[in-house]
């Protein structure tokens, strides 16, 4: 499964990991979770991982989730964005991002100590939230609209020990706006200062096709950016990697990296991309 700089991406962006898919997903099942302040009865998300050749597909997420670790430096003072703060995003819809943040979500829970917060924040097609049985359950966009909830009436545990998932909420008109409100800041100040070992994922919307995403990736110190195989577009790549250079800070190998999915079984394993 090489990998290989591709053609279109912007200089300084790099393909850091394959990930070879079909989608397809199986229950997992362990211990039940908690969170701290979660009332009785919360209701239970259910996260599902991928479902393809097992030991394969470990040692390619667990080269994606090393390279993230190396980041998680302690935030200096004056920066900007919690580096424990990913975002997940694509140049189209159906690329296979939720995907990959369940995989990388299930090899972060192997990390003792450590706990893995993922927020559904793609408005358009809310897919983690289905997939974990949350559809109907307050979420985000409810957190962002209501300042008498709190952060424990949006986030649930899982039957993933150390998976904790925030659904997208009821649908609203004005998502995009609610998603720039300071409400959003403090929700990630909140999930980060009750657990210091937290990590957030962020599930969003196509770079192209959700004008939300560009405000979430400023809340973001990594954004990975998933490419489908023979499906995405060199020019959708190139087009998105530059609106996120304009609009959302600079973009190099220290914060945005390119994951290829859906590759073919066949090619040989993870290789990092060569400078």
């Amino acid at each position: 499964m090489a990998t290989s700089k591709l053609e279109s991406a912007s200089a300084g962006t790099e393909v850091l990991v394959t990930v070879a898919s079909n989608d397809s997903v199986v229950d997992v099942g362990a211990p039940l979770t908690a969170l701290q302040g979660l009332t009785s009865g919360h209701s239970v998300g259910k996260v599902a991982t991928p479902h393809f050749d097992e030991s394969r597909t470990r040692e390619e997420f667990r080269a994606l989730k090393r390279h993230l670790m190396t980041r998680f430096a302690p935030k200096a003072e004056g920066e900007a964005n919690e580096p424990r703060t990913i975002l997940l995003t694509s140049a189209s819809p159906q690329e296979g991002k939720t995907t990959v943040t369940l995989g990388l979500a299930m090899s972060f829970m192997f990390e003792r100590d450590w706990r893995v917060v993922l927020i559904d924040a793609d408005m358009r097609s809310p897919e983690l939230s289905r997939r974990s049985n949350l559809s109907e359950e307050l979420g985000l966009l409810d957190y962002l609209d209501d300042d008498t909830l709190e952060v424990k009436d949006v986030v649930y545990p899982t039957n993933v020990d150390g998976v904790l998932i925030v659904p997208a909420g009821k649908p609203r008109i004005d998502a995009p706006e609610l998603i720039t409100t300071d409400r959003m800041t403090q929700l990630l100040k909140a999930i980060h200062a009750e657990n210091q070992r937290s990590i957030v994922l962020i599930d969003s919307g196509s770079i192209l096709a959700c004008s939300e995403t560009v405000s979430l990736a400023h809340h973001a110190a990594h954004i990975l950016f998933v490419v489908s195989k023979g499906q995405t577009k060199k020019s959708d790549i190139n087009e998105g990697i530059k609106l996120l250079h304009r609009q959302a800070g600079g973009v190099d190998e220290s914060r945005v990296a390119l994951v290829l999915n859906r590759t073919d079984h066949s090619q040989s394993p993870v290789r990092y991309a060569p400078r």
